[in-house]
């Protein structure tokens, strides 16, 4: 007899492939649910919309006035969001024949009755518009299939092996299907399916519950009912921290393998798939093989086109930190026309051009499927790059890594069996994972419908525990407490409890060595100080903490680009730019006036928090401005600004960038904007720990160049000048240094004694000093 088998995944059809092989028969055709159901329908002249697509016909269907009633915004992407729990609400009473009359009946509102007629105006436009496109949706599939009898004919009977929930939808059609052949289904039941059993009650079947049954919908007669005596054995343990729960796991599937177990045969099952990505990053020795793969949205391609499209829709500083971080050119993306109506080809040479990651195939073919739908398509390059993430994100990359443990997700458990299996994350809220909240049908109303509740939803989970669980020879359950999660509730209902408290020991997830070796003060050997060009910033540094210059100038690890606008340089910039155009103000109102408009033009941004700095520096900017023109007044004019000066001091050589030169008649006055504090660079205190010689060093390098020098800090946000003091101390001490540098031979680099200076050191994990720590 010709039979085909009908299996929930295509990994049970392959586990089954593999018992057949050992045997020595006529192999029955074997067949995933999904691809049954295709195969054993005809639908009308019509082809299936694309999953992308008809969110776009679903929002041109929703242009009609009734639809403001359900406040859904109809922006695209703000309709893509809604638009799920829209599909999902009219698949739902498709597949289960629920009309929209009913629901009516079932609810007294009035508000109600004015969505349900909204709603169903809404499918009608999109029945419509699809109809005259020449396609359909899997909603009209329940109201306008009919029967393959070929594809029924070529088969003596049918088996269905049922683990989970079935429609109204997919019983009608296995009936239809019974009236003309044998019609077997295989299931176990308990009183977690009992919506289930209770279907299956309508039809004439009457099933014992606890146990496994064959029934033929034929005959509408039970083959075979044998009670299950299957005993769940587990052990469950509770943990502090959910990350703690994968050295445990580590520990579960060793010992399981110590007893006997293969390796193949243990599955670690994931109610929360995410809680992969920390398994992987502790499955060192690639012993598991993760069955849902590893998330294309995880990858720098995805991030790389993410990361533009964020910068599109703020244009901050850190949408701009982002691109640089992902190794993409922000002036090429900033020159991209945003308004400009484009197809989809335009769109990807686009993308082509700005040279982004390497494209992996399932991309390409993604890419191919994405330009054939959308080919008729116009929109804006926002709109296309929001709809081509969102078909990203659904790719997943398959695990090639080999390892022999199996890592799946619940729902990819029904219809399989392992001898060993380890269950994480068993809390509440995650087992069994709560459904969406219902956009549209509150409890009563789905019970008074017939459609499934929350209730059976959560129920049929527990099913699919329960079944992998008690085939199981040995099994091991953890959750965790962390943020006050209790262990799931259902560990009661399977007669198991709280288990007890472990203590983890996390060394097995940090078995290897520290990849940082700390160096013990490393030594600058051959240091010349007369063969390097010195700064003041330079010394500054060698000063305060020789390790800190090992890091910087020796090993040149430079530090990471600041994302955020640098307040003290770009006033530098500001004033540059401001003393370019005139050498000396009269007039408050001018410099003012002058002052704002770079303000203004040096940051065309509408990032609020620019915004907010901008008003605030222009009020700061008066104290500046008054103590300026009353400087200009006595004869200052500006000489030179960012002025780059060079030079020997004491047989080392300097370098230096002079803020502003200003000259009257009499001398010559250099600048040092300030728009922090000058205590520390004009200290007269303490002078043996001054570690700031800038001003120094200007006066040693100009004092040739001008005669009557003056040097002052002008503090930019009160408008006061400061002169140095104690110059000529400070320049002897400068000598002083000056002479230890050129006697050094080697520099023990040590880190500083003043712990406080750490905090802001851009290499505190390195030092293990600060924060980190």
């Amino acid at each position: 007899m010709k039979i085909l088998k009908i299996y929930p995944t295509s990994r049970v059809i392959r586990n089954e492939r593999l018992k057949q092989k050992e045997e020595d028969t006529l192999l029955p055709t074997l067949m995933r649910v999904d691809e049954f159901e295709k195969r054993a329908i005809i639908l009308p002249e019509l082809a299936m919309v694309d999953p992308l697509h008809r969110t776009l016909f679903l929002q041109e269907a929703s242009n009609f006035e009734g639809f403001k009633a359900l406040k859904i915004n109809r922006e695209l992407i703000r309709f893509l969001t809604k638009s799920d729990a829209i599909f999902k609400f009219f698949e739902e009473l498709s597949h289960e024949e629920v009309s929209f009359d009913a629901l009516v009946e079932g609810d007294a509102y009035v508000e109600f009755s004015e969505h349900i007629e909204v709603l169903e105006q809404l499918l009608l436009n999109y029945k419509h518009l699809l109809a005259s496109k020449g396609l359909t949706d899997r909603v009209f599939v329940p109201s306008s299939y009919r029967l393959n009898k070929g594809f029924v004919e070529s088969y003596d009977g049918f088996e269905f092996f049922l683990e989970g929930y079935l429609s109204y939808f997919e019983l009608r059609l296995m009936e239809q299907i019974a009236q003309y052949k044998p019609f077997v289904i295989h299931m176990h039941t308990s009183k977690f399916n009992l919506k289930v059993q209770e279907r299956f009650r309508e039809f004439g079947i009457e099933l014992e519950n606890n146990a496994y049954v064959k029934f033929d919908l034929h005959t509408q007669t039970v083959l075979a009912s044998i009670a299950n005596k299957q005993v769940i054995k587990a052990e469950v343990f509770a943990v502090e921290e959910r990350l703690a729960q994968i050295p445990l796991l580590l520990e579960a599937v060793q010992k399981m393998v110590n007893t006997g177990i293969d390796a193949d045969d243990i599955v670690v099952i994931l109610p929360d798939e995410s809680f992969k990505e920390s398994i992987q990053l502790y499955d060192k020795l690639n012993n598991f093989n993760f069955a849902m793969g590893s998330d294309f949205n995880k990858t720098k391609a995805y991030k790389q086109l993410e990361s533009i499209y964020k910068h599109w829709q703020i244009f901050s500083d850190e949408s701009q930190f982002l691109l640089k971080k992902y190794e993409i050119k922000v002036e090429e993306v900033n020159n991209i026309n945003l308004t400009q109506k484009l197809r989809v080809e335009q769109f990807f040479n686009i993308l082509e051009r700005l040279n982004l990651a390497n494209k992996r195939q399932e991309v390409l073919d993604n890419m191919a499927l994405f330009k054939q739908v959308f080919s008729t398509n116009i929109m804006g390059i926002k709109s296309w790059m929001f709809l081509w993430l969102k078909k990203l994100s659904t790719v997943a990359l398959d695990d090639v890594r080999g390892g022999k443990v199996t890592v799946m997700g619940a729902l990819e458990t029904r219809g399989v069996c392992f001898k060993g299996v380890v269950v994480v994350d068993f809390n509440d809220g995650i087992v069994p994972s709560l459904p969406a909240k219902d956009n549209f049908l509150n409890s009563g109303l789905r019970k008074f419908a017939k459609l499934p509740t929350k209730n059976d939803r959560e129920a049929l989970q527990k099913q699919l525990y329960k079944r992998i669980l008690e085939q199981a020879e040995v099994s091991t359950i953890i959750y965790s407490k962390s943020n006050n999660k209790a262990p799931a509730s259902y560990l009661y209902e399977l007669g198991l409890g709280m288990g007890q408290d472990i203590i983890v020991n996390t060394k097995l997830l940090y078995n290897e060595e520290n990849m940082v070796i700390e160096i013990e003060n490393p030594i600058i050997k051959n240091f010349d100080a007369t063969a390097l060009t010195w700064s003041a910033t330079r010394l500054k540094i060698f000063l305060a903490c020789k390790r800190k210059y090992y890091y910087n100038y020796v090993l040149n690890l430079q530090a990471k680009e600041e994302d955020a606008l640098n307040e003290g340089l770009f006033l530098h910039k500001l004033l540059e730019h401001l003393f370019k155009e005139k050498t000396f103000f009269e007039s408050k109102g001018q410099m003012k006036s002058d002052i704002d408009r770079l303000l203004d033009e040096l940051l065309e941004t509408n990032n609020p928090k620019i915004a907010y700095s901008k008003l605030l520096w222009k009020a700061k900017f008066e104290k500046f401005i008054d103590a300026q023109v009353e400087h200009f007044k006595t004869g200052w004019r500006v000489l030179a600004r960012e002025e780059q000066i060079i030079g020997s001091i004491g047989g080392i050589n300097f370098k230096g960038v002079v803020d502003r030169i200003d000259q009257d008649s009499r001398g010559t006055f250099i600048f040092d904007y300030k728009s922090g504090s000058i205590n520390e660079a004009n200290r007269t205190k303490n002078l043996e720990k001054l570690t700031d010689f800038q001003m120094s060093i200007y006066a040693e390098l100009l004092k040739d160049r001008f005669k009557d020098l003056r040097l002052a800090f002008i503090e930019i946000f009160n408008g006061k000048m400061t002169e140095i003091t104690a110059l000529e101390e400070k320049t002897a001490l400068l000598h002083e240094i000056i002479s230890e540098l050129k006697g050094m031979r080697e520099v023990v680099a040590e880190r500083c004694e003043d712990v406080s200076k750490c905090q802001y050191c851009d290499y505190t994990l390195l030092c293990g000093r600060g924060v980190y720590l």
